[in-house]
């Protein structure tokens, strides 16, 4: 890690809702490393097996199973260590994909119990919850990433009635199943820039009642792949893209009193003006520090610190932070909100280079 990019703010507060110094630990003998958040285009992969869309229709104890081709395109934001070859995090932002027509006759003997044709099907596939992957092994629970069927009819008849759903009017919904992997192989590294090949797995499984006794079971393993291009210094390739290619990540390039590292971190341009510490006029009584961050969200983990009735820099209990995260994580949004009190406290943000 190299020289920090910090900034003060004094805090001189007459409002005293609980004595700060019962809830500090101790000093961090470091940052999480910097990671690289790359949104990308990734298409369906034609291994065998893959993206094949495997579907069972039972109707009273008898079955019929039938195959069906994936296609279609997604798009992934994919947060990456760069100096580990790691990725942390997948959301998958979208994902359209259609799949070939099938037709089921379930009979006993001579006699039918269900004739029912699957026709414009198609599907998206969505993160739902917070998409983390295991940095190590590249896994994550297939169950936070949902798939929806959107488009598409069941028509046919079966020995109850005629069967007649559309996912257009009633989409189905399934969560993932079991456990993915988003696989990260580095290609080549040129300058400031390294190629990965990234390879997501993701298993699917879920079934859904079309009337009674009749149901529909669905479950695949959706594989998509593609290639992307990662800065190995993400501050480097932000500061050459601002046009300041030389800027210190120390250093104040246009005099502001934000350094350039953390006013990268926070995700600002270059020319941005940020008002960093604003009081909170909302609460009687009670004074919150605001830190407003940049329209790109967080790019590297912030460590709040507090130097509170001059007993020397600690990291602040993350209680005393709006979120419950300190240091506050990459790819957050929502202003950084620190509940402060006392009369001799000074609170500083930092940030490592990558």
């Amino acid at each position: 890690m190299g020289n920090p990019s910090l900034i003060l703010m004094p805090a001189r507060l007459s409002f005293c809702l609980r004595p700060l110094g019962v809830i500090l630990f101790g000093v961090l003998s470091g940052l999480a490393p910097a990671q690289v958040r790359i949104t990308t285009s990734l298409s369906l992969s034609e291994e065998p097996a893959a993206n094949v869309l495997n579907v069972t229709l039972s109707a009273f104890g008898i079955a019929d199973e039938e195959s069906s081709d994936l296609s279609g395109a997604v798009e992934a934001t994919l947060e990456i260590n760069p100096g580990a070859d790691q990725v942390s995090r997948l959301t998958i932002n979208s994902a359209n994909l259609t799949a070939t027509d099938m037709s089921f006759s379930l009979a006993i003997g001579e006699i039918s119990v269900a004739e029912v044709s699957l026709n414009g099907i198609e599907a998206t596939i969505a993160t739902s919850q917070v998409g983390w992957v295991d940095p190590a092994t590249g896994q994550f629970d297939a169950g936070e990433h949902e798939v929806t069927l959107s488009e598409g009819v069941i028509s046919g008849t079966s020995v109850v009635g005629e069967v007649n759903e559309n996912f257009s009017e009633s989409p189905v919904s399934g969560a993932g199943s079991g456990t993915g992997e988003v696989a990260l192989s580095r290609m080549a590294i040129k300058g400031n820039t390294i190629t990965y090949s990234v390879v997501v797995v993701l298993p699917v499984e879920f079934s859904n009642p079309l009337q009674e006794g009749v149901d529909v079971r669905v479950d695949s393993t959706v594989q998509f792949e593609g290639v992307i291009e990662v800065p190995l210094d993400p501050f480097a390739a932000w500061a050459e893209l601002q046009g300041i290619p030389d800027a210190p990540f120390g250093g104040d390039h246009d005099g502001d009193g934000v350094p350039n590292g953390l006013l990268w971190a926070l995700g600002y341009d270059a020319d941005a003006r940020p008002t960093l510490f604003a009081p909170d006029p909302l609460i009687p009584g009670q004074v919150d520090i605001i830190v407003e961050h940049g329209p790109a969200g967080i790019r590297a983990p912030i460590l709040v610190e507090g130097n509170l009735n001059q007993e020397g820099w600690t990291a602040l209990d993350p209680f005393l932070l709006l979120g419950f995260e300190n240091p506050v994580p990459v790819g957050e949004i929502l202003p950084t909100v620190v509940l402060l009190s006392g009369d001799q406290n000074v609170i500083r943000l930092r940030v490592e280079k990558p």
